[in-house]
């Protein structure tokens, strides 16, 4: 999850284009204007594609955020600690110089640069579609929620001490798992049924995917 923040904020300060804005300037770099409004966009952007991609609640996202960061599993200290809003604007504001010395240098602009913005922009765009349809497919109810707290209540001590708000909304996030892991394989089945395959039969696919061979080198050693 860690490597999710670093990778969204790249390609927000990659593609950025201002727009007319009216809200407060943060700061200039070289021509670019960081505004209150461009920074809380990136924000709430950041927080969105890590609740999707990661099929998180934004609110229990947010819930993690405002959590000191000593109440935070060790595993988790870190994505914490890059969510602070004061955290975030400076790897925001690093990207963007980052892009601005890029683009001077013709860094962007190279094709095998632009091949591999290609690539992740494709991937994360599968990403994202991929969860929101699974996102669409999962129903849990009130009755659903509250029979699985009740259960997680007597097979874990914690949870049974958790109030009935934090374990309903456990029981929601386990359910979620549950559902999310049955739909996936699902939506991922009807989106190739959306897409016309046509094979070459002149191609022999398997051949051109098989590995390698090693060239075995031939024995010096006297027989």
């Amino acid at each position: 999850m860690n490597k999710i923040l670093p990778l969204f904020v790249f390609l927000a300060s990659l593609f950025l284009v201002q727009c007319s804005d009216s809200s407060p300037v943060i700061e200039t770099l070289d021509n670019h204007k960081i505004t209150v409004k461009d920074f809380e966009a990136a924000y709430d952007t950041a927080l969105d594609s890590i609740s999707r991609l990661q099929n998180i609640e934004k609110k229990t996202l947010l819930e993690f955020i405002e959590k000191d960061i000593n109440e935070v599993p060790q595993n988790f200290q870190d994505l914490n600690y890059q969510l602070q809003k004061k955290n975030f604007y400076q790897t925001y504001r690093q990207m963007i110089m980052t892009r601005l010395v890029a683009e001077k240098n013709g860094y962007i602009s190279r094709p095998d640069v632009a091949e591999v913005i290609k690539q992740v922009e494709m991937q994360t765009i599968a990403q994202m579609y991929v969860s929101e349809q699974v996102e669409k497919k999962i129903q849990i109810t009130d009755e659903q929620a509250k029979a699985e707290c009740e259960r997680l209540r007597g097979l874990d001590r914690n949870i049974a001490n958790l109030t009935i708000d934090k374990c309903l909304t456990f029981a929601k996030a386990q359910l979620k798992q549950l559902q999310t892991r049955e739909q996936l394989p699902l939506v991922v089945e009807r989106i190739k049924e959306e897409v016309t395959i046509k094979r070459n039969d002149k191609f022999d696919l398997d051949a051109y995917l098989a590995p390698k061979k090693k060239v075995e080198e031939p024995s010096n050693q006297p027989k």
